[in-house]
């Protein structure tokens, strides 16, 4: 991750260790990026923030059943190459 993987309770943006969790639900449901209807799953994600500069990330609770919904409706983004 760019900015670092805030569970560990540390900011990866602002440094600060002052990271709060909680469950964020997502009330319209996934969808393909320009499609007008919403899909059908509604996930939780846990949500990461930042009590300090307000970053936020959100991690999908991932089971079997999401994650065969993700790869049948979602595109998949190919891995990049890292510039360096």
């Amino acid at each position: 991750m760019a900015n670092g993987d805030m569970r560990n309770g540390r900011c990866g943006v602002c440094g600060g260790g002052e990271v709060c969790w909680g469950e964020y639900v997502a009330q319209a449901g996934l969808r393909q990026p320009g499609k007008g209807k919403f899909g059908a799953k509604k996930p939780v994600f846990d949500a990461y923030i930042c009590a300090a500069c307000g970053h936020t990330q959100l991690h999908l609770r991932l089971d079997a059943t999401m994650s065969s919904f993700i790869r049948r409706k979602l595109n998949r983004m190919p891995p990049q190459q890292s510039k360096g």
